[in-house]
């Protein structure tokens, strides 16, 4: 008669190995917990940080413990098959690798159905991106584009109910984020990093008007 097979178990809790989703449940109670004013800028980039390195339970405890959430925690929508429904976050198969955008004397857009990856990196040298956020995917509750732009252009077209961190550094440049209306705690979060040198970023949501419709030049 054959022993049954018995896999060990580990002996504490702690040591158990957390998923993706433990970790974007985690994100948005950090996101929730500096929107509300309970820790500040770099107590909040410290420990998301951290929670992305994390592998076990025993790490992602200490992160959230001295944080007591005002009322539930949101989850964030499922994607619809089929259903245009604007930005959602799937952090099913995503993909763990940084994405990258090089444009250097060109140009660069995405827009339509696409996916936006936990981390972008890359270089804008006196080039044009485009980014068009109304239909994407966000791959995590937080996602952080650092695209140094040098004598260049970035624009990101975003929809309603997304928050913006900006945390670029400017010399000369310039990074602009208009036409967003204030947003719940946990909302999903895109964070600019990266230098702007004699170049623009800006952050276009839904309320904002460019001067040539407000003056009736363009439809």
């Amino acid at each position: 008669m054959s022993t049954p097979l018995t896999l060990p178990q580990p002996s504490r809790p702690s040591q158990m190995r957390c998923a993706d989703s433990d970790r974007d449940l985690v994100a948005e109670v950090l996101n929730a917990a500096f929107a509300e004013g309970r820790i500040t800028q770099d107590e909040h980039s410290e420990r998301m940080d951290a929670l992305w390195q994390a592998k076990t339970f025993g790490e992602l405890t200490p992160l959230t413990e001295d944080l007591m959430p005002h009322g539930p925690i949101h989850h964030l929508p499922a994607p619809v098959n089929g259903q245009g429904a604007g930005l959602v976050v799937d952090p099913s198969n995503a993909n763990q690798n940084p994405d990258s955008i090089t444009c250097v004397m060109g140009d660069v857009k995405r827009q339509g159905h696409w996916r936006l990856r936990r981390r972008t990196t890359g270089l804008v040298l006196m080039g044009d991106v485009k980014l068009d956020l109304t239909e994407a995917v966000m791959e995590a509750a937080e996602c952080t584009i650092a695209i140094p732009c040098i004598m260049g252009d970035v624009t990101i077209t975003v929809p309603d109910g997304v928050n913006v961190r900006n945390e670029t550094t400017t010399i000369l440049g310039d990074t602009k984020i208009r036409g967003l209306a204030p947003v719940p705690a946990g909302a999903p979060t895109i964070v600019l990093r990266g230098m702007v040198l004699m170049g623009d970023v800006k952050v276009n949501g839904p309320g904002f008007v460019p001067l040539t419709k407000r003056l009736g030049l363009t439809s």
